[in-house]
């Protein structure tokens, strides 16, 4: 019983978060911009994304004459599904009912059948937009997966271990963001282009593919999807918070100086790599869709891979 309701509570936190995330990004690219942002629902704007919600949900349902009605439905179902599958494992141990024995691999599983929701979306839609953008996602996680792998173990090789909780109290004594900072640099790289944000959202190229995957979608449809999209960018913040930047601190509340001085809390710091995506999406324009590719494969992943080579020799 206890598990359930942890998971509950998890789950509507989670909902909650990516609630006001999308506030949060409107309001910073507003500020970004010169404007206001939303303000009018609620006390400067905090009903905002309700009212959204609302407005979203209780539109008409409907499917493309042309598309395949099953799969159709089933791509935004199996995307919000697999965000709240990777929500299972939170990286911060302690917030979980159920701890996850080498959760690192569960992840690192789950990161990696992600893509075939989107990719599902696009194809289903019997679009030529939504299966560019669908063919897009495919070409861009198969050529980002390896590094972001690569990336992904550097923090459990230094510790010697596969567990979460290992990597947390191995950065007592300082981040591994300060002792690994290019491979955090490059982790945040693959983040965007993970999780499809810009200037790396290519899948959504409104300029190019009208909306891409999700361009037949609407109604609830596309609000699972946007809900999945955002559930996702928040756990690798926290994710990255608990790899690279001191991991939780739930447990040294109690200690002030100690909190402080040691180990920044998992939420603070992953709400500032919150704030870094949200900020590479108002300060940078869209990458070019081949420049991206040639990036990746001709000079960044070589390079990773080397120094990958390297830091398992010198372990």
């Amino acid at each position: 019983m206890n598990e359930v309701l942890w998971s509950l509570g998890l789950y509507v936190s989670v909902l909650l978060s990516v609630a006001y995330l999308t506030l949060f990004e409107r309001k910073v690219l507003a500020a970004s911009q010169g404007r206001k942002g939303p303000e009018m629902v609620g006390w400067y704007g905090v009903l905002q994304p309700f009212a959204d919600g609302v407005k979203l949900f209780s539109k008409e349902y409907f499917t493309p004459s042309d598309s395949n009605p099953l799969l159709f439905f089933l791509g935004p179902c199996y995307m919000i599904f697999h965000a709240f599958v990777l929500w299972g494992c939170s990286p911060g141990v302690w917030w979980c009912g159920v701890y996850f024995f080498w959760g690192s691999l569960y992840v690192l599983s789950v990161l990696s059948v992600g893509v075939y929701g989107v990719v599902l979306c696009g194809w289903s839609s019997n679009s030529k937009y939504a299966l560019f953008g669908a063919v897009r996602a495919l070409a861009q996680v198969i050529s980002y997966e390896v590094m972001l792998v690569m990336l992904y173990l550097v923090p459990f090789f230094m510790c010697r271990s596969l567990e979460f909780g290992d990597v947390l109290f191995s950065q007592w004594s300082g981040c591994n963001g300060f002792v690994l900072s290019l491979v955090f640099f490059w982790w945040v790289f693959c983040v965007l282009a993970e999780t499809n944000r810009a200037p790396f959202d290519f899948v959504e190229g409104e300029s190019e593919l009208v909306s891409g995957f999700n361009v037949e979608f609407g109604s609830g449809g596309f609000g699972m999807i946007f809900i999945a999209e955002y559930a996702s960018v928040i756990y690798l913040s926290q994710l990255s918070s608990v790899l690279f930047l001191g991991g939780s601190g739930l447990y040294q509340w109690g200690d002030f100086m100690e909190f402080f001085g040691n180990s920044v809390s998992s939420p603070l710091m992953g709400f500032l790599v919150v704030l870094l995506i949200v900020l590479c999406r108002s300060s940078f324009p869209r990458y070019r869709y081949d420049l991206l590719m040639g990036l990746v494969w001709r000079r960044v992943l070589p390079i990773v891979m080397a120094g990958f080579s390297c830091f398992l020799v010198a372990l």
